[in-house]
């Protein structure tokens, strides 16, 4: 048996499902990117008790039940990203430019100053 595995024991497998339900979840109410970082990822982890490290975390994402959750982690990238994530960076349609946003802000603050006169 090797040392991680006596390690990776003690790992409550059904809180780390439990937490990657809850971050793929919230990411949904709050309409926000489906991944998150592996340093966050560790530290909520942690904070749940477990026993984990960015080291030993591609190990646990490749079993169950992570495996149906989370994508493995892509080289170079420290961002983990929950499975059926269809959002892509390069294919998001904005919508609204920066400086339209500033237009409609310098309209808006504009009405409101001629309604208080």
């Amino acid at each position: 048996m090797l040392i991680r595995e006596v390690a990776e024991s003690g790992i409550d497998k059904s809180k780390l499902e439990a937490l990657a339900n809850f971050l793929i979840g919230r990411a949904e109410d709050e309409s926000a990117a489906k991944q998150i970082s592996q340093d966050a990822f560790v530290d909520l982890a942690q904070g749940l008790g477990l026993n984990i490290s960015k080291a030993n975390l591609p190990d646990l994402i490749n079993q169950k039940p992570l495996v149906d959750l989370l994508e493995p982690p892509k080289e170079g990238s420290d961002m983990l990203r929950f499975v059926g994530n269809d959002d892509s960076e390069d294919d998001a349609e904005p919508g609204m430019s920066v400086d339209q946003a500033r237009d409609v802000v310098d309209a808006n603050a504009k009405a409101a100053m001629k309604r208080r006169q």
